[in-house]
């Protein structure tokens, strides 16, 4: 039954896609253009995007675009209010080409970069970026080479609050440019729901005969459909987990990686009753920009040192979907500028949590759960010392009764491991 019902579905959201191709003049070839409007996917981490371990605190909006039938891309847009954003192409199958992000781009004429200098009064901050087939490292130009088809990702982190997911800015404008220099603009494409568009995309792609990022994107689908159905795991009430909850280098990716983000990413964890997982760390500083602020404005201390960081709990099982996220500004922090995260199987934060302790849910507890911290510039970071997060399981009633040091004493870690010197 489950198989017949994601088989259903599936054919539902691909002829909702033939529908809308089928709407094109008939003057206009067999092949559709790619892509057919500007940004027709949008990732937020909720319902049927959320895969492949997403930071809900980010929006990812994604754009096919056929390379050998334009000879660029041009985006204009405005920088956003927000804690970091760049443009990464991948080839058809999600494996990476190019990446610029936000400080890398230069404004146009008469505008300034917020994320390259500190911004002084309200100006204009507009940039204009190429996409096409030039040499990676050129001077706002995100390279598509070496793929008849690319995927153009563009990522925004942590707007400013009270901002909408586009940092207040919407999304930058689209424009194709033809082999012969002709011009076309796209418009924005009209599908709201993720379903739909996904389908569509994925639709598109076929009839163009873009096979190979067709069946990528449907396995993506697939998965997140049956992920939707059930979600079943290997993990049972009475089996035991580790006492020390390690974090290490996370596995390689070939989903659309975020190349200036670094990842430290525990094994998976089964859920046992009467327990919780602590996880403690000394915290980088970041910008203060959720409350206004600017990029090079700490929220403590005197000195940036990343731009965004977020501890994230996930399910360990395809697709691989979050539970939850707690962003930097999120955080609470001790006086020694440790934090204590506190994962626990309760419908909201318990009513003992400690106020220096920052909760997240377990989520399905048939299901293995896997944390993941995840750190933004500087690129390729070493998270070492006191700023390597340390996990142990617990007993509930020891770490009430006698704080986070008694669990790590009982785990076997040593206390200095999740305590400043």
């Amino acid at each position: 039954m489950r198989l017949r019902w994601l088989a259903n579905l599936l054919a539902r959201v691909c002829l909702a896609g033939l529908a809308v191709i089928s709407l094109a003049p008939a003057t206009r070839a067999a092949a559709p253009p790619v892509p057919a409007c500007s940004w027709p996917f949008e990732s937020t981490g909720r319902g049927l995007t959320n895969v492949a371990t997403p930071d809900t605190n980010a929006t990812y909006w994604v754009m096919p675009v056929d390379t050998g039938l334009w000879g660029a891309v041009v985006i204009q847009g405005a920088y956003p209010a927000a804690r970091f954003f760049n443009f990464t192409s991948y080839k058809a199958t999600g494996s990476l080409i190019d990446t610029i992000y936000d400080s890398h781009i230069t404004p146009d004429p008469g505008s300034t970069n917020p994320f390259a200098a500190a911004p002084a009064g309200n100006g204009p901050r507009n940039y204009t970026l190429t996409i096409g087939a030039g040499a990676p490292g050129s001077a706002n130009l995100l390279s598509a080479a070496g793929s008849r088809l690319a995927f153009v990702v563009y990522r925004v982190y942590a707007p400013d609050q009270g901002l909408d997911r586009t940092g207040g800015v919407g999304v930058p404008a689209v424009s194709l440019v033809g082999r012969d220099g002709s011009v076309r603009r796209l418009q924005p494409c009209p599908f709201a729901s993720a379903e739909t568009s996904l389908g569509n995309m994925v639709t598109l792609l076929l009839a163009s005969g873009f096979s190979d990022a067709a069946n990528f994107l449907q396995n993506i689908l697939a998965a997140a459909l049956h992920q939707q159905a059930s979600i079943t795991g290997n993990c049972n009430a009475s089996q035991p987990g580790p006492a020390a909850v390690p974090f290490g280098a996370a596995p390689g990716e070939n989903f659309f990686p975020n190349p200036q983000t670094t990842y430290l990413q525990t094994p998976n964890l089964c859920f046992q009753p009467g327990k919780v997982v602590l996880v403690r760390g000394r915290a980088f500083v970041f910008p203060n920009t959720y409350l206004g602020g600017s990029v090079f404005q700490p929220a403590f201390d005197d000195q940036v040192q990343v731009r965004y960081w977020s501890m994230c709990n996930n399910d360990g099982v395809l697709p691989y979907p979050v539970v939850a996220c707690q962003a930097d500004f999120q955080t609470r922090l001790g006086q020694d500028q440790f934090y204590t995260y506190v994962v626990s199987n309760d419908p909201a934060p318990p009513p003992w949590l400690p106020a220096d302790a920052t909760w997240l849910p377990w989520g399905p507890t048939n299901a293995p759960i896997t944390l993941i911290f995840r750190s933004i510039l500087p690129e390729d970071a070493t998270i070492a010392g006191d700023y390597r997060p340390t996990g142990v399981f617990c007993d509930q009633e020891l770490f009430t009764a006698q704080g986070w040091q008694a669990c790590f004493e009982a785990a076997g870690v040593s206390a200095a491991a999740g305590a400043s010197p």
